[in-house]
């Protein structure tokens, strides 16, 4: 189904909708008409009980088809915009746009090789500084590990002489 078909249907559900309201008014206008107010509310008393039960398991058939016509349509937009992002991304047109922009940054590269070549130089050097760091705080913390350790040991050794 096109987005514009599922635009519609939702117009088509709203539709039936207000039709559906209209011609109980209708029902319900009509019934008044011809019955006197007290035998109406006795008889809807009496005609409605032994049917409160069916009507709440057509309300439930309701609702459930609703619910799962309101996932498929989202499941279908959600297709449909993941059809039409991949007609985007794979179109001759971003294609071309793509190899014109990739074309102009390489020729801006060769033409001038030290803004790259200082642009590697500061990554290079954050890097580095980086990795120096751990390796320092992963030293201290060992140093730390070994000086806890010994001192255990000498406590424990002195504790015994004593």
């Amino acid at each position: 189904m096109s987005m514009l078909g599922l635009l519609r249907f939702g117009d088509v559900a709203l539709g039936a909708a207000l039709r559906a309201r209209e011609s109980t008014a209708e029902v319900v206008e009509r019934f008044r008409a011809a019955t006197p107010r007290q035998t109406l509310q006795s008889n809807l008393q009496v005609n409605l009980q032994p049917h409160a039960d069916e009507l709440r398991e057509k309300l439930e058939a309701l609702r459930l088809r609703g619910a799962a016509e309101r996932q498929r349509g989202q499941g279908a937009v959600s297709g449909a915009i993941d059809a039409a992002m991949t007609a985007i991304a794979t179109s001759p047109l971003v294609n071309r746009i793509v190899e014109v922009q990739a074309d102009r940054m390489l020729g801006m590269l060769e033409k001038e090789p030290e803004r790259i070549q200082g642009l590697v130089r500061s990554q290079r050097d954050t890097v580095v500084g980086e990795m120096v760091g751990r390796v320092r705080s992963g030293a201290a913390a060992g140093d730390a590990a070994v000086d806890r350790l010994t001192l255990r040991m000498t406590r424990r050794g002195g504790a015994e002489s004593s």
